[in-house]
């Protein structure tokens, strides 16, 4: 778990650094709540909205020439990862799987809500103080830079 623990830690912070530009698209309310809690600031948006898929991910693209693709990592959010990349690129925009792809490989989630108790049971498991320096754990919250 170590090795897994910190590997997450470091995407998730490349992550954090280039949401700062980039915005992600995930699928529910609860990721976008892990994923501030992880304290990425930049723009993420739920494709659950009440519209189609075609419809959000046309509104969430119109001001981006890229966007970060985030589904969860289970059947169905493998199937939106594909389906979403396909719009976007369609659109003539970059769709980066680079994240998702990262984190599903290290396979310690299977939805996105869920990389805070991951990080948090990697830095508790493994003592890695880097990470430690880095993340405090609120209990009940979740993790906060």
């Amino acid at each position: 778990m170590a090795q897994t623990g910190g590997d997450l830690v470091e995407i998730i912070d490349l992550l954090a650094e280039k949401n700062e530009a980039v915005p992600i698209i995930v699928e529910g309310r609860n990721d976008i709540y892990g994923l501030r809690s992880l304290g990425l600031k930049g723009e993420i948006h739920s494709l659950n909205q009440g519209k189609s898929l075609l419809q959000r991910v046309e509104e969430i693209s119109a001001f981006s020439k890229e966007i970060i693709v985030l589904p969860d990592f289970d059947r169905k959010g493998v199937a939106l990862k594909d389906t979403v990349k396909r719009y976007v690129e369609g659109m003539g925009k970059t769709a980066d799987i680079y994240y998702w792809n990262r984190i599903r490989s290290l396979s310690l989630v299977t939805c996105i809500e869920d990389l805070p108790k991951a990080i948090e049971r990697g830095i508790i498991s493994s003592e890695m103080g880097k990470a430690i320096k880095r993340y405090t754990i609120l209990p009940g919250i979740g993790i906060k830079r």
